[in-house]
């Protein structure tokens, strides 16, 4: 591990950063890039291993504490790094995130005019129902992003409360891993924990191939290699912003490219004459395949989408597009200029990607309707963005 370094600087006003929701600090020889701290405050920091002229370091003392300050809920916050917001006020979180997408379409030369408000989550911790945990010597935990060290964590704040009951009958038992995945339902009694551990003082039933959650109703089958959003009532929340904007009156056909476990596919379903849904991993197909069972309209595709949107020429009425972080191919932007749906809705989990690909969409046949932050992802600077589109007449 890298171990941390004694240097201390004092008395250095804390920047805007990035869009890693952290601040920063810009001396003569370096920027470092700051955890803990609040734009324009003054503090103490101290460093962390650096080089190449930028480096990372941690508030240890603050002068002028902004007025968003507020006490971190969790004891471990600034050993582990894993939240980045929990010393800010949740208000004032969704104001910040705001500014991240802000600054990304501005970046990106785009009208930052449509951006909404950040809908904010009912439930600031507590949401999270799936956690990676590392194991060191038995004990689960988390590891610092900067110094790489090890931090025994026997109650996650953020995470719900059925893997907050795993964690704490799995604690100083799981030496046989270095890592542990639990997922926990939310509106179920279902859990998932890979991998399968056998020693023989565990008595919690692991290896599981998959669990069961349900959202607006409806049962989702996921397998432990299957994406699923971590926090249900804002996943649901996002899924009637798509409805709505879609205005689907029975008689369309929705795609619905990078469709993971066929969430949309099936909450939009009802609403629609025939919905297609391509998806490239075989974990998620396999389990949308389950989920649709009963559903007679919509067709699975398991194809990478820039290998097969094109085929539908003529026949997209909606499409919903919801890639990884790295955003959707270029030649997926492409096909979908040339052959315009009538509305499009874009979702996102990193705004630079998204602001990229916007760029290329709003250079052709769309205009854009609202782009509407969901903060999926509370007391961290991570935030989901829905943005709706619709295609601009003669164009």
């Amino acid at each position: 591990m890298n171990e941390i370094t004694p240097e201390i600087i004092e008395n250095v006003c804390l920047e805007k950063g990035a869009n890693s929701g952290l601040t920063k600090v810009t001396l003569t020889d370096r920027t470092l890039e700051i955890f803990g701290g609040i734009p324009g405050e003054t503090a103490d920091i101290r460093l962390f291993t650096h080089k190449a002229g930028r480096g990372y370091a941690q508030v240890i003392k603050v002068h002028n504490p902004s007025a968003e300050r507020v006490p971190p809920a969790c004891p471990y916050f600034g050993d582990c790094t894993g939240c980045t917001f929990q010393h800010i006020s949740y208000p004032h979180q969704l104001k910040l995130k705001h500014q991240i997408i802000l600054a990304e379409f501005e970046k990106a030369g785009l009208d930052s005019t449509y951006i909404s408000e950040v809908i904010p989550s009912a439930a600031e911790y507590g949401y999270r129902n799936h956690a990676r945990f590392s194991i060191y010597h038995a004990k689960l935990g988390f590891v610092n992003r900067f110094s790489r060290r090890h931090v025994q964590v026997d109650h996650c704040r953020i995470m719900n409360s059925g893997i907050n009951k795993v964690l704490a009958e799995l604690q100083d038992k799981c030496g046989e891993t270095r890592q542990l995945s639990i997922r926990h339902a939310s509106n179920k009694d279902s859990y998932l924990i890979q991998p399968k551990l056998t020693k023989a003082d565990i008595s919690i039933e692991s290896g599981q191939k998959e669990y069961h959650d349900l959202l607006l109703g409806h049962d989702f089958c996921i397998s432990a290699a299957s994406f699923f959003q971590v926090n249900n009532p804002q996943a649901e929340k996002m899924a009637g912003l798509i409805k709505k904007h879609l205005n689907l009156s029975g008689g369309e056909t929705l795609v619905d490219a990078y469709a993971g476990v066929g969430t949309f596919a099936v909450l939009l379903s009802p609403d629609c004459n025939r919905v297609i849904a391509i998806e490239e991993s075989a974990a998620a197909i396999k389990d949308a395949r389950l989920n649709i069972a009963g559903i007679d309209n919509i067709e699975l595709i398991q194809s990478k989408t820039e290998d097969v949107i094109s085929q539908f020429q003529g026949q997209m009425d909606a499409l919903i597009l919801d890639p990884s972080r790295s955003g959707a191919h270029p030649s997926v932007l492409a096909s979908i200029c040339q052959n315009p749906p009538r509305n499009l809705v874009y979702v996102a989990c990193d705004p630079s990607s998204l602001a990229r690909d916007l760029k290329i969409l709003l250079g052709g046949p769309f205009e854009l309707s609202q782009v509407i932050p969901v903060d999926m992802f509370p007391q961290t600077y991570h935030v989901e963005t829905v943005c709706l589109m619709s295609r601009v007449e003669g164009k």
